[in-house]
């Protein structure tokens, strides 16, 4: 099976999805702009899920819209909750070790490449530590990757996408980010390998189309903005009287909220070039 991601796949977005109706959503949004899609489960949202449903809803969903969609398991951990999302075929996994010296950072990369190999289910580590925080994901102790660490990391591992921490955050950003756009010209200069934005909500249009005219930015991770238009939906619903208790429509809260949720994916989707 060719791999979804790699060196001469098309850019893609991938949205964090916690439900079979926000993953349905995604997929939708996503047809109608005519763009495959990464649908990311934070750990917290694939333990929530019934993940044999989840799995079988995004296949047949794609399958059903014409375009192809794609299951990744976002900032784990640890290697048991990636085994068992390899076990249920999700189609790529994320090691997050980045909290760790950078030589355990390659023993476990490698270690999950090994588990993820039996069912060509792609890799991807991250390099530096992204800042902020969401979902049980922290940077606390952020920093931009160092070109020497991304070297070894590509050298030493077989991952098959690398999450190159560039001055981006999870979460909400707080005033000006200076991004380090030189490291991703290094790493291209060093290697082919795709690289993976995180903390991609909140970025500007701009600043997104600047990202994307790199040719090895391959994936560029939004999760805030899936959650802030969701509770916009809510929050809509509630100003229009349909949570009230003597007019609550649930037919027209999920409308409300599925509205809001395929506008901020395809507004994404349109900055996409090709």
């Amino acid at each position: 099976m060719k791999k979804y991601i790699s060196t001469d796949s098309m850019q893609m977005f991938a949205f964090n999805i916690w439900s079979v109706e926000t993953a349905n959503t995604v997929i939708r949004a996503a047809s109608c702009a005519g763009r495959d899609v990464i649908l990311q489960t934070s750990v917290k949202a694939f333990e929530f899920v019934d993940k044999e449903e989840l799995r079988w809803a995004v296949s047949h969903s794609a399958k059903r819209s014409g375009i192809h969609a794609y299951l990744h398991l976002d900032h784990a951990e640890n290697l048991e909750t990636i085994q068992e999302a390899v076990a249920q075929g999700w189609d790529s996994v994320m090691i997050d070790a980045s909290g760790k010296t950078l030589e355990e950072n390659i023993r476990l990369t490698n270690a999950v490449c090994a588990i993820a190999a039996e069912k060509n289910v792609l890799v991807e580590t991250e390099v530096g530590r992204v800042g902020g925080s969401e979902e049980g994901v922290s940077g606390a102790m952020a920093g931009a990757a160092r070109i020497e660490d991304i070297e070894r990391m590509i050298r030493e591992t077989g991952a098959d996408m690398l999450a190159v921490a560039i001055g981006t955050m999870h979460g909400q950003y707080d005033g000006q980010i200076a991004l380090q756009y030189d490291l991703l010209r290094q790493t291209e200069a060093i290697s082919d390998i795709p690289v993976v934005i995180h903390g991609g909500s909140g970025l500007t249009d701009q600043t997104l189309q600047q990202l994307l005219s790199y040719g090895n930015v391959k994936k560029i991770n939004i999760s805030t903005e899936v959650k802030q238009a969701y509770r916009e939906g809510i929050r809509e619903s509630w100003q229009k009287g349909t949570l009230e208790k003597e007019g609550f429509d649930p037919l027209k809260t999920e409308k409300l909220i599925r509205e809001s949720l395929t506008d901020m994916v395809m507004k994404k989707l349109r900055l996409l070039r090709g």
